[in-house]
């Protein structure tokens, strides 16, 4: 499959999803995992971006490798009583899946006329140079695995189930104490995933390093004391 050989040449590890700390609590006790804004209870309803210019409310948006700061930064404030984020990684086979859209610059771009399907759709996303809304160049020294423009974003139908789910990055030690703390002593049903203290991710360092072929900072945090 030459989707999936490509995925493996470039490095394609993950893909990330931001969301607020306390409604991962309910993304990884559930079964059913990220659902897409058409598909959520009315009694959980929490969106991230409730404009949603894209136009593709049944669809959660991902991105690959490393998370769209930019988006993040613009609505990480919004509600002053739950301002800890974390960011899910998910299992890059997501990428293989018939519905899934790939949009080479933020999707909400233009409403969505970006947004497309398919192997080449997804090739788009490391063109050597964009010139949708600004100009966007690929340095000799970039890291393959990231896209051109780092607000491309995946979409995936429907739902991301947890079983794809493959991990969490939050932003430092302490938070990675809590989150441990409230996921495997006070819930009941999580499944353990390696938790990745990684401060690059939501600094927005990580841009410029990997542009530069350096992978940005981020270690496993092993439990500690508790």
């Amino acid at each position: 499959m030459v989707f999936k050989k490509d995925i493996e040449t470039r490095g394609i590890t993950r893909l990330c999803h931001f969301t607020r700390s306390q409604k991962a609590v309910h993304i990884l006790t559930s079964e059913t995992g990220i659902k897409a804004v058409d598909f959520l209870e009315k009694d959980i309803y929490d969106v991230n971006d409730p404009l949603r210019l894209d136009g593709r409310k049944s669809y959660v948006n991902c991105s690959i490798q490393y998370p769209n700061h930019w988006y993040w930064r613009r609505v990480k404030d919004k509600d002053p009583l739950f301002k800890e984020w974390v960011i899910l990684f998910i299992n890059p086979e997501l990428l293989f899946l018939d519905t899934t859209e790939f949009c080479a610059v933020n999707a909400a771009t233009a409403n969505g006329a970006f947004i497309k399907k398919g192997y080449q759709a997804f090739k788009e996303l490391y063109s050597d140079s964009l010139n949708i809304k600004t100009v966007r160049y690929r340095t000799n020294t970039m890291l393959p695995c990231c896209p051109t423009d780092d607000q491309a974003e995946v979409l995936i139908y429907k739902n991301i189930s947890r079983k794809d789910i493959i991990g969490v990055a939050v932003k430092d030690e302490a938070q990675a104490k809590r989150e441990y703390i409230r996921w495997y002593y006070s819930l009941e049903g999580v499944p353990k995933l390696d938790i990745f203290i990684a401060p690059d991710l939501f600094n927005g360092d990580w841009s410029k390093k990997v542009r530069q072929g350096t992978v940005p900072l981020e270690f496993k945090y092993e439990g500690g004391d508790i």
